[in-house]
């Protein structure tokens, strides 16, 4: 084997190692979009658990009002007891809004990282690709160089 066929097989081995490594590193980034994925799944429905577990909290203080005040002898119309349940639907309301709105933070850290993660796979693709035709390139002129 002369060195111009040896430096050729060289780039060859290279540019095939730098392209197995783009395609472990695509994968790996695979992976990790499809935990982000999933780990935003999970909070919109932790979220969305969590709403619903205000709501039925709500509902229950509202019930226990409505049997205390039967037992107690309010009017059903009575001004403190209307008040009363009115601040345990302000409550909620806003208690939900929070909530909404910390799933949706939640969500957009969950976007970014996605986002982030598309780049950095494609670019690392770009580079460990251009990386391959690189090393090719100069095997093959070094190749021509020292074929003579």
């Amino acid at each position: 084997m002369t060195a111009s066929a040896a430096m050729m097989a060289s780039a060859g081995i290279s540019a095939v190692g730098s392209i197995a490594s783009v395609r472990s590193q695509q994968a790996a980034a695979n992976r990790n979009a499809y935990r982000l994925e999933t780990e935003s799944k999970m909070a919109k429905l932790a979220a969305l658990q969590e709403e619903n577990a205000r709501n039925e909290i709500a509902k229950n203080e509202i019930a226990n009002n409505l049997a205390f005040q039967s037992i107690a002898g309010y009017a059903d119309n009575s001004i403190s007891f209307l008040n009363i349940n009115k601040q345990v639907e302000t409550t909620r309301t806003k208690d939900i809004a929070d909530i909404r709105l910390m799933g949706k933070s939640v969500q957009n850290k969950y976007q970014s990282q996605l986002f982030e993660n598309k780049a950095r796979t494609d670019a690392l693709t770009f580079g460990g690709y251009a990386s391959a035709i690189a090393s090719l390139t100069n095997g093959y002129g070094n190749y021509k160089y020292y074929k003579t």
